[in-house]
């Protein structure tokens, strides 16, 4: 699963998880401190080595500008870290962690206090390549969940799951649309039109957050259970029915009508056909002549880099955003136990998720003016229309198609309040609105806070509905789960059978 971590060897003193990070993020903080005693954290007068502007007088030497970065990744790897420890204590996914630390960090909090901060963390010289390494961490990222999603659950699902999967995601998106015609004014883009903003908007209100989801069914132990299993399952489908609503309204952004997008979907779909038909065979080949071959793990990880990014550049170029060629990259990369490919990608991807992805998300939040939304009754009202419009959709939609096809009303709500989180993919969506145009900052800011809001109440609201599974009680943390799991609760008490695609 997405975002699982392994589990703590039997053994191993508790402290260790502890310490070992605050050990990193002090060496960390010690090269900050020591880079910005001498003066590599400052811009130069004048705006010398800023962005768009020419380099100093004396010239800016590479090693300068090289530890200014590196300073910056120590920095926001510190905070990433102490921010997704303590949103796991508090029973939270860790990139929770990570985007409050940038809310923090950012104009909303920190900035105000103190207005010079933001250079120590994002200083202006060092800004295009961490914005570039922000960029990298994504499309790795999106690479991965390409590589980590499992088609075949959507194709061995029936009725209920089909039936859910679309209920989830056709109300809040007919909700979504509705509701850009009250919103339009105050969230579109300038010189956006109202159609691919609508298409967006609706798209955002429907999202589920597949790899956030996998950290919470784990963590609520539900990921043995049926209700884990179906909403992991929904929230697959989900996402492709996403990213294809996300395409189009890109299409008909950068074509300026829905018949002018037409061509750019069909160059899409049929780029996608192409790359799933003859793009699969040809990886999985290659894979096993490299086991033959006994091809090193340096060429390996130099052609997954290569795979990912060319497709990457290939859907840009076509009109849609570069994550969906890496996520469509990622599906071709044979996901296989024990092998020599896969082991090279779960390297890359943990070094990326440690690293690069913090990188983003931190940012994402430092993006985000709380100030500036506030202080406007007009999009004060526009938020909170968001957010109702999100949470009341995805509940109502999942919930009344989860009952009609036959499950109990406690285990259909929560099936609904797990398909509300949308946390990650609901970022990377709303920084793909913002970079197309479709968006503007104070709608990229309420949809934030709305994203953040949605996975926050999860885990809460499955305990109060007491669908959370003890440790005790046959949940995945014991590592090995029983043939029928014991039921911690009345919920759990309900026969599996009950809970399965029929």
């Amino acid at each position: 699963m997405m975002n699982d971590l392994p589990s703590r060897p039997a053994g191993t003193p508790r402290w260790r998880g502890i310490v070992y990070p605050l050990l990193i993020s002090a060496a960390a903080l010690g090269v900050l401190v020591a880079a910005l005693g001498f003066g590599l954290g400052v811009p130069d007068p004048g705006g010398a080595g800023a962005v768009g502007g020419g380099p100093p007088s004396g010239g800016t030497h590479v090693s300068e500008t090289v530890l200014r970065v590196v300073a910056a990744l120590a920095a926001v790897a510190a905070v990433a870290t102490a921010g997704g420890w303590l949103a796991r204590k508090l029973g939270q996914p860790p990139v929770i962690g990570e985007i409050a630390t940038g809310l923090l960090l950012g104009p909303s909090f920190l900035a105000v206090l103190l207005p010079g901060s933001v250079e120590v963390f994002f200083p202006t010289a060092a800004k295009p390549l961490l914005g570039l390494l922000a960029q990298v961490g994504l499309i790795l990222f999106m690479f991965a969940v390409g590589s980590e999603f499992d088609g075949s659950q959507l194709r061995r699902s029936g009725r209920i799951v089909g039936a859910v999967s679309q209920g989830s995601m056709i109300i809040p998106f007919v909700l979504g649309v509705l509701s850009a015609a009250l919103v339009y004014r105050e969230f579109a883009a300038g010189g956006i039109g109202f159609v691919p903003f609508a298409l967006f908007l609706g798209t955002a209100m429907s999202i589920t957050a597949f790899p956030v989801l996998a950290r919470i069914v784990q963590e609520s132990g539900l990921a043995r259970h049926p209700l884990g299993t179906m909403a992991m399952t929904c929230a697959a489908a989900c996402d492709v029915i996403a990213w294809g609503a996300l395409a189009a309204a890109m299409a008909v952004a950068s074509a300026g009508s829905i018949w002018g997008a037409g061509g750019t979907v069909l160059l899409a779909a049929g780029f996608a056909a192409v790359v799933l038909l003859a793009g699969r065979p040809l990886v999985r080949a290659a894979d096993r002549w490299a086991d033959r071959a006994r091809v090193s793990s340096a060429a390996r990880l130099l052609a997954l880099l290569l795979l990912a990014f060319s497709l990457a550049w290939l859907t840009d170029l076509i009109g849609v955003h570069s994550i969906f060629g890496a996520f469509l990259a990622g599906t071709l990369v044979p996901h296989r136990k024990g092998s020599a490919l896969t082991a090279v990608q779960t390297r890359l991807d943990s070094v990326n998720r440690r690293l690069l992805l913090p990188l983003f998300f931190v940012s994402v939040g430092m993006t985000v003016d709380l100030t500036q939304v506030t202080g406007h009754a007009g999009l004060l009202l526009a938020g909170a229309l968001a957010v109702v419009t999100a949470v009341v959709g995805k509940l109502a939609g999942t919930t009344v198609t989860a009952r009609a096809a036959g499950l109990p009303w406690r285990l259909s709500l929560g099936l609904g309040v797990l398909l509300n989180a949308r946390g990650v993919t609901e970022i990377v969506v709303l920084r793909a609105g913002l970079d197309a145009g479709l968006i503007n900052q104070n709608a990229f800011t309420v949809l934030v806070v709305m994203a953040v809001l949605t996975t926050v109440m999860t885990g809460p609201a499955l305990h109060l509905l007491k669908l959370t599974r003890r440790p005790g009680a046959g949940s995945v943390h014991e590592g090995t789960a029983p043939a029928s799991p014991a039921p911690a609760d009345n919920a759990s008490a309900t026969p599996a059978k009950e809970m399965e695609p029929a």
